[in-house]
């Protein structure tokens, strides 16, 4: 992400709608593991450090990112520990963290599949990784190239991914699922008609719309919990490290 973007982010992050949901979505996904005391957390591609923040309630994080102007706004928000670190290797021991977040991570990754092996590398014994990822290659778009991603996935692609890695997976579901038709109209209509916009489609919203949303969200967590989502504009996966 180029640094106004993540400028953008850390003014948004906190309250948008998207963000937020997908914070409350994966809280939920993980459910009592949350609560377990002494927590070692790791958030992988942190950005501007909305998501740490979240979770620091719940135990120790460490905020890990390859830009060093994202891991500046994390610390305004209070995050001691911080590490600039890329994909290809990152700076932990083995079995380092209980709970690993990679949030819309593992699409701007150009071998996945490594970088998979090397986040169960750190996790514990016993400890969970959740993964949300962008979902349909045909939403392919202008808003995939600003935010530099290399792939959108499948639910096939993605769950053979994580069967191939060491991990197993614990939940495997649709996430978004409301702004599906919304987000597929505006993006085959771009495709048809030649639109080109210049920046990604997060921008701000009118308030009562973002509250309007952030309940729509609140709503698709409990269900994607409980019985699972039919479809969505994205993935969401737990997937745990063997005891």
């Amino acid at each position: 992400m180029q640094p106004d973007d993540i400028e953008d982010m850390y003014v948004t992050e906190a309250s948008h709608w998207w963000f937020a949901g997908k914070r409350l979505l994966m809280r939920r996904l993980l459910g009592e593991r949350l609560g377990r005391p002494g927590l070692r957390i790791l958030d992988v591609g942190c950005g501007a450090g909305a998501t740490a923040a979240d979770f620091s309630v719940n135990g120790w994080v460490c905020a890990c990112d390859r830009s060093l102007h994202a891991l500046r706004f994390v610390g305004k928000r209070g995050i001691a520990t911080r590490v600039a670190a890329d994909a290809g290797g990152l700076p932990f021991r083995d079995g380092a963290f209980d709970i690993v977040l990679a949030f819309d991570v593992l699409e701007h990754v150009a071998d996945d599949a490594r970088f998979l092996r090397e986040l169960a590398r750190v996790l514990a014994p016993g400890g969970a990784l959740a993964i949300h990822v962008p979902a349909w290659p045909s939403l392919w778009s202008r808003h995939d190239e600003v935010l530099e991603h290399k792939r959108r996935y499948t639910r096939r692609s993605l769950k053979a991914l994580l069967a191939a890695s060491p991990l197993r997976i614990a939940y495997l579901g649709w996430a978004s699922c409301a702004i599906f038709p919304v987000t597929l109209a505006i993006r085959w209509a771009r495709r048809f008609f030649g639109e080109r916009t210049e920046g990604a489609d997060l921008g701000v919203v009118p308030a009562w719309l973002n509250r309007l949303l952030g309940s729509v969200y609140r709503v698709e967590s409990a269900v994607a919990v409980r019985t699972g989502l039919p479809f969505g504009v994205s993935l969401a996966a737990i997937v745990t490290r063997p005891e």
